[in-house]
């Protein structure tokens, strides 16, 4: 694969913050060109620009394209055709069968004869009744054409793996992503406990993301009420539910056991990772979870329902805890339960942080994806 040039198309019509979001496809580049592979990025944007990103002496080009949407999968890029006759990849990775815009591109592939991979992480058809209808019957017609026109399918997890075969007999292979830590290289260190005026003796349950309907911010409000004294839930993030979050604080009277922060950039991440006990996400679809990677990574044990990606990231009781109910007194026990048992708990923060660092940072994970790559060439029968 050395030498080889491979354009990653990330499909989806919405805009990446990479300041203060641990961008997959940028992670993944990073590790690709110090296996001495050329990588190239497109992504959705407010206005077309390149930009080049240089990353240990090596360059990643990062081309931002205008786009217009009706939702991130009915998205269209500005001229994307003419970007890839420039770029001349000589493998294409695209993203979701259920995107319109991997149609695109893959119909610009099957035209130059460019080798492509899918990546597929999404498991589950959309809950959205209006878009319900519309979804199958793309997928049973564009979404088929895809998946029959590419030459190698990833899968992010077993989940989506099965979801795939819903669609198509191909084989596909399981490609689960990996951290970008050299996110982490340059970062702040703070005395959050001083910073957001909590106790010195509490312990600081963190959520760290959208603060959305999906992700149950208001559940977390009902688990911290039945939590001891000395537990405060720190909320990092915005969205749609901040308002009605911050206001089910106040209601419940637990403004000085629980903290809305807001977003926070990148780098002022990890010390509230370190400073923290554990890490709750009562999420109810993850199609990965970089936020479960990132606090594994600090060692820190992550409570979660049962998703993808906590299926793929954790082993139940041991380096983290799944519970499949939305029961607020059932996770209160389990937390409570856990941070009394102090071996426990460093047994699950021991156990989290080898994982990643074994095999699901970037530098190991991309291994997968560069299998991927060959088997989409071996596999390509130009046309």
């Amino acid at each position: 694969m050395t030498g080889k040039h491979i354009v990653i198309v990330r499909t989806g019509g919405s805009i990446i913050n990479f300041e203060s979001y641990n961008c997959q496809e940028l992670g993944l580049a990073k590790a690709l060109t110090l296996k001495g592979i050329k990588v190239s990025l497109v992504f959705a944007a407010s206005e077309n620009k390149s930009l080049k990103i240089n990353y240990k002496g090596y360059e990643i080009g990062i081309y931002l394209r205008r786009f217009k949407a009706v939702n991130q999968a009915l998205a269209w890029f500005d001229d994307i055709e003419t970007l890839l006759d420039s770029l001349e990849p000589d493998v294409l990775q695209i993203h979701e069968f259920g995107m319109l815009m991997s149609w695109r591109v893959i119909r610009w592939a099957k035209k130059h004869n460019t080798p492509t991979c899918l990546i597929q992480g999404s498991y589950r058809p959309t809950q959205k009744p209006i878009f319900k209808q519309f979804e199958q019957l793309f997928n049973h017609t564009l979404g088929k054409y895809i998946l029959s026109n590419c030459d190698a399918i990833g899968c992010k997890t077993k989940m989506a793996a099965d979801y795939t075969a819903d669609y198509t007999d191909k084989q596909t292979m399981l490609t689960p992503i990996g951290l970008d830590i050299s996110k982490f290289e340059c970062t702040e260190e703070y005395d959050w406990k001083a910073r957001l005026r909590i106790d010195n003796d509490s312990d600081i349950l963190l959520y760290v993301g959208n603060i959305e309907q999906r992700r149950n911010p208001l559940f977390l409000i009902d688990i911290i009420e039945r939590l001891p004294q000395a537990c405060h839930l720190v909320i990092v993030g915005d969205g749609p539910l901040k308002d009605a979050t911050a206001e089910a604080v106040k209601q419940k009277g637990l403004e000085r056991r629980c903290t809305l922060t807001g977003k926070l950039a990148q780098n002022q991440l990890p010390s509230l990772y370190r400073q923290s006990s554990a890490f709750v996400l009562a999420s109810d679809y993850e199609i990965f979870g970089m936020v479960i990677l990132e606090a594994m990574y600090f060692g820190l044990p992550v409570i979660t329902t049962s998703t993808a990606g906590s299926q793929t990231l954790i082993d139940n009781h041991s380096d983290g805890i799944i519970i499949k109910q939305k029961d607020a007194s059932l996770w209160a026990n389990a937390i409570d339960n856990m941070l009394k048992d102090r071996q426990k708990l460093a047994s699950i923060s021991d156990k989290s942080k080898h994982k990643i660092d074994t095999s699901l940072t970037w530098d190991k994970a991309a291994d997968k994806f560069v299998a991927l790559y060959r088997q989409a060439m071996s596999s390509h029968a130009p046309k």
